[in-house]
């Protein structure tokens, strides 16, 4: 094994996968960087199906890649959108083998790729003296446009108007409201915490059954003055999100729905950042909360 640096040394890969055949190539386009995003990497795909025939489609696009994979098939679901749950006990089993590192839970269309790992392991680094985390931003893409796209956030955020911090000269972390990437990166500590707190539970968080299983530690001992515990990186001379931790979300059907899709609101990233009060910001009832917020922290100071 060699190590190479600035990657987790040993990072396991759980990747939730409802079967359906023509789903199949998504997998198939962001499995293909797995073996680049650790030293060493073990895959498992934590699926519904127990067919054998369905089986060896999911093998035929994830075997031959350069690393370890394997399936995990929960006994007992209950229901169809606890799926996203299944990958628990798998975590929790790997976390007492202590050879694994680093742990990320992915949803089967999400691409990772090597510079998205090496940014978030800096910059786990650079953050933990605040106890903060690195985030990701899922993105899209449109026909014939070169920009990226985010529906999460789906309009320009005024910065000031956000808790940041400044960690280089040029470098800062911003405070998005209740980022959702659809997937998660722990180190053991993060993941040691999270299998061990209240995140552990389906009734902790704020989002959909479904979407709480990608939230990770997102809400846990979030630090005063925050929202989450996750931050969004930017550059402070352009005022851009860093696109290191742009994440592709390959099936681009947010940006670009089909003839029966759902028009989804979605904002270009390279605009998603603002020095200037944003529309959204000058909303009236938007306005008078932060103001209150701003005058309470500037009172509790004095």
């Amino acid at each position: 094994m060699k190590l190479e640096k600035g990657l987790p040394k040993k990072l396991a890969i759980a990747i939730c996968c409802h079967f359906n055949e023509s789903r199949l190539l998504y997998l198939d386009q962001i499995s293909n960087d797995f073996a680049n995003l650790g030293s060493e990497v073990l895959v498992i795909i934590v699926t519904n199906t127990k067919n054998s025939d369905e089986l060896k489609k999911l093998e035929s696009v994830i075997a031959g890649k350069g690393y370890e994979f394997r399936f995990f098939i929960p006994d007992t679901l209950g229901h169809p959108l606890l799926l996203t749950w299944a990958h628990f006990p798998v975590f929790k089993d790997l976390l007492e083998d202590k050879s694994f590192t680093h742990f990320m839970y992915l949803e089967d269309d999400t691409l990772i790729t090597r510079q998205n790992m090496s940014y978030w392991v800096e910059s786990r680094e650079l953050l933990r003296p605040y106890g903060l985390i690195p985030s990701f931003l899922r993105v899209e893409k449109k026909i014939n446009d070169d920009r990226w796209f985010s529906s999460d956030c789906p309009h320009p955020f005024y910065i000031y108007a956000l808790p940041r911090v400044q960690v280089k000269e040029n470098l800062a972390f911003i405070n998005l409201p209740e980022l959702y990437q659809g997937m998660y990166l722990m180190d053991r500590e993060l993941m040691f915490e999270h299998l061990n707190g209240p995140t552990y539970n389906p009734n902790s968080g704020v989002w959909g059954i479904q979407e709480k299983a990608a939230q990770g530690v997102t809400f846990a001992n979030v630090p005063q003055g925050f929202s989450t515990r996750n931050l969004v990186p930017y550059k402070l001379d352009t005022v851009h999100v860093d696109e290191r931790c742009l994440i592709h979300h390959v099936p681009n059907n947010y940006a670009q729905p089909g003839p029966n899709g759902k028009i989804v609101i979605t904002a270009p990233v390279n605009q998603l950042l603002s020095k200037f009060p944003t529309k959204e910001f000058l909303e009236p009832k938007k306005l008078r909360k932060w103001l209150r917020h701003y005058l309470q922290k500037r009172f509790t100071r004095s």
